[in-house]
């Protein structure tokens, strides 16, 4: 039977929903207290600073334990992973973050704090707890490899923790590191580089110019570059979209969508359950200040095609 639009729409509302409700429990590991605690106490810097509530991310731990899953690599490669990072930035982060420990240790640390974080706030049962983390296994461990460099580094390391927090936030960390691997091949078919597609980005949410692109490290300079860029190539004019720059982003998230469909299939009909299961998780750890309230839209919020 063919789909409608109806249906695209209802697909595209839901695996939005479940992205937004992935990313507070899979993330939070970059903003919780007890993670920072825990790489300072390996010799890493402390917080960067307060976002929206929240204690963000040392930049050497950021690259280095978000990176590890990959090897002991150098920071190149956890430039070219990441995507909209400026290598000018990652790789002498990664330099020094191997320098101050070893890969092994930084994934010990990581995991151990992330699990004393989710046991201390989430309200949810034990029964609870192991369904998510089930759905989520269910729905990530059968996705190809094949241009998905985070989640392939992720799968690699996912046996079992011994502790039903950590089972549950690696399986939903390997999620978030596919949908996120989707979205740099999607951007990236459309060949633009990382400052445009973060330009692109913030005028798709109606955000102030170079506020939330600033934090992936390109230059003022490389700003200026993509900015010309964009309106030679009619995406943008006067500082907004036009039409055909609004259809390119809109085109760039649904080809995200599209390439973490195998998720969203591969749970059938448990997607809805999985989706009532994460949502007070999710609320659960906002409310703990371990992710930033939004402050502004993000593409579930948007009018989709």
């Amino acid at each position: 039977m063919e789909a409608t639009g109806s249906d695209l729409f209802h697909f595209l509302r839901l695996i939005r929903r479940m992205r937004d409700l992935i990313e507070p429990l899979a993330a939070s590991v970059y903003f919780a207290p007890e993670v920072h605690d825990a790489f300072e106490a390996l010799g890493f810097g402390p917080s960067a600073g307060e976002f929206n509530g929240v204690q963000t991310p040392n930049r050497v731990a950021y690259f280095t334990s978000r990176g590890a899953c990959l090897g002991q690599v150098p920071g190149d490669v956890v430039a070219a992973a990441f995507g909209v990072f400026s290598p000018e930035v990652v790789i002498p982060a990664v330099d020094e973050g191997w320098r101050l420990a070893g890969r092994d240790e930084i994934l010990a640390a990581r995991l151990s704090a992330q699990q004393t974080f989710l046991r201390r706030v989430l309200r949810a049962t034990p029964t609870e707890v192991a369904r998510a983390t089930e759905l989520l296994v269910q729905a990530s461990v059968g996705c190809q490899h094949a241009g998905r460099p985070l989640y392939a580094g992720l799968k690699s390391i996912m046996g079992p923790t011994g502790d039903p927090f950590g089972d549950l936030w690696k399986a939903a960390d390997l999620v978030r590191e596919h949908r996120g691997d989707c979205h740099t091949l999607a951007w990236t078919s459309h060949g633009l580089s990382a400052p445009e597609i973060m330009l692109l980005t913030e005028l798709w949410w109606g955000i102030p110019r170079r506020s939330y692109a600033l934090s992936r490290g390109s230059t003022t300079r490389q700003f200026d570059r993509a900015e010309s860029r964009l309106r030679d190539e009619g995406w943008v004019e006067d500082d907004q979209l036009t039409d055909f720059g609004r259809d390119l982003r809109r085109d760039i998230e649904e080809t995200t969508d599209l390439l973490e469909s195998e998720v969203f299939f591969a749970l059938g009909d448990d997607v809805v359950e999985l989706l009532t299961l994460l949502e007070p998780m999710a609320d659960s750890i906002i409310d703990a200040g371990g992710y930033p309230r939004t402050a502004f839209k993000t593409e579930s919020d948007i009018e989709v095609s």
